[in-house]
C-alpha cells in the first residue's frame, strides 16, 4: 500500500524520522541503527510498512527492501508486534540475526527486550526457512527478474527460491532468466 517514501528529513529522533514529502510530513518509526547514519536536511528514500492496529496507524521505515521484508515476516509471527520486531532489528544486524537463527541460539535472541525463551523459540522456528532469501541484498535486476517469473505464472515462493540459487550480479539478465526457466521447468515437470 505505502511501499516507500522519498523526501527530506526534517526531524530526527533515535527511533523516529519525520520526512517531508510534497506538503506532508510523515512520521516514520525506524530501527535505532538507521538514524545513526542520517542527518536533518538529508534527502532519503525509505522503504515502508504501514501497520494499522485498532485506532492507531503507524509507518515503519527501513533503508533496504530486505529489511522491510524481514520486518513484515516478524510481525506475522504470533506474539510479535511492530515494536518487538523493531527491537530485534535494532539489537542485531541481519548477518548476526542469520547466525543466531542458523545456530538456533535461543539465549541470544532472548536478550532482545520483550522476548522470552518461548517467543525466541517461535521466532527461530518461523524464520528458519524465510531468512536466507531475505538476506540477499536485492537490486532492481533481481526484482525485475522475479517479477517476470511471477508474471509467467510461476509461484513467487518457487521463483524466489530458484532465483536465489542462480542470481549473480556478474551474469547478464538474459542468462539468469534462462537458467531460472530451465530449473523451474524441471521442477514443474516432476
Amino acid at each position: 500500500m505505502l511501499e516507500f517514501l522519498q523526501g527530506k528529513v526534517v526531524a530526527l529522533k533515535p527511533d523516529k524520522l519525520t520526512i517531508h514529502v510534497g506538503s506532508v510530513g510523515f512520521g516514520v518509526r525506524t530501527p535505532l541503527r538507521l538514524a545513526e547514519n542520517i542527518i536533518i536536511g538529508q534527502e532519503i528514500q525509505i522503504y515502508t510498512s504501514l501497520v494499522i492496529k485498532e485506532e492507531n496507524i503507524e509507518i515503519y521505515g527501513f533503508s533496504e527492501i530486505y529489511e522491510k521484508e524481514l520486518f513484515d515476516q516478524l510481525i506475522k509471527i504470533s506474539g510479535i508486534g511492530p515494536r518487538t520486531a523493531l527491537n530485534i532489528m535494532s539489537t542485531y544486524d541481519l548477518n548476526t540475526l542469520k547466525s543466531i537463527i542458523e545456530k538456533e541460539d535461543v539465549k541470544s535472541l532472548s536478550r532482545v527486550p520483550g522476548i522470552g525463551k518461548k517467543t525466541a523459540q517461535r521466532i527461530l522456528l518461523e524464520l528458519r526457512g524465510v531468512l536466507p532469501s531475505l538476506l540477499i541484498k536485492e537490486d532492481r535486476v533481481y526484482e525485475d527478474i522475479l517479477s517476470a517469473l511471477v508474471n509467467l505464472g510461476y509461484r513467487k515462493a518457487d521463483a524466489r527460491e530458484i532465483l536465489d540459487k542462480v542470481y549473480n550480479k556478474e551474469k547478464d539478465e538474459a542468462s539468469i532468466i534462462k537458467e531460472c526457466l530451465n530449473l523451474l521447468a524441471g521442477r514443474y515437470a516432476e
